[in-house]
């Protein structure tokens, strides 16, 4: 049921001036709607975690931007391939229905970010990949629908910001220094499991040993008795 509140609320925030979404905005909303479902507007707004950031938007307002993102991703995805950046031709599946079709991850963000660096990790060419074949290894790999392109456009820009990527002539690269700080993280980490895998050789190997004296411990016990 819809309270007093709920109606001034949401016939202040329609009669306020509309202003350009925000990156940060169409983010919430997307995740939104992977969390509450499409439709869920009154759901999303009432979730501390996007009101504040929605918190000028009303239900019509993101129902709107929802059906723009949707339209637009759509009539994008209709096209049978979409021109690179070098002149070759990427072959883009059809869309999906405007409905999720995986489960949405426990952090959305962190599992968009590691979509994009595995992307540009593995791909198999002379320079970085461009934006088009980012997204195709989303969709293709990851299954990622297409109306989600906005959101990892805006994953993108983060990643440049925070010198985890570099873009250069719309070409995308790991930095020296992510990559630097992931190559130590992944050595620390072997360092830990061999640390963990010689501990438990040695529990192991400790365990056997007590076996060992028990079972002649046990065998002079019965022969005393005997």
């Amino acid at each position: 049921m819809v309270s007093s509140l709920d109606r001034e609320k949401e016939v202040v925030n329609m009669g306020a001036p509309k202003h350009k979404w925000t990156p940060e905005e169409e983010e919430a909303l997307m995740a939104g709607v992977l969390e509450h479902g499409i439709g869920k507007w009154r759901s999303i707004l009432g979730n501390p975690e996007y009101s504040s950031v929605l918190h000028s938007r009303s239900n019509v307002d993101l129902k709107d931007k929802w059906r723009n993102i949707s339209v637009a991703a759509t009539c994008g995805s209709r096209k049978k391939a979409k021109q690179g950046d070098d002149g070759g031709q990427q072959i883009v599946p059809a869309s999906a229905p405007l409905a999720f079709s995986y489960e949405p991850p426990q952090d959305l963000f962190t599992s968009v970010d590691n979509m994009i660096l595995e992307a540009i990790t593995n791909f198999k060419g002379p320079l970085g990949p461009d934006r088009n074949s980012i997204l195709l290894s989303a969709e293709v790999n990851a299954n990622m629908p297409m109306y989600m392109e906005p959101l990892v456009s805006s994953r993108l820009e983060h990643l440049i910001n925070t010198e985890t990527i570099i873009k250069r002539e719309h070409r995308y690269s790991v930095s020296q220094g992510y990559a630097a700080a992931k190559a130590i993280a992944e050595a620390e980490l072997a360092l830990a499991e061999a640390e963990l895998a010689a501990r438990e050789a040695d529990n192991a190997e400790a365990r056997a040993e007590a076996a060992r004296i028990f079972a002649k411990v046990a065998m002079k016990a019965l022969k005393a008795t005997r």
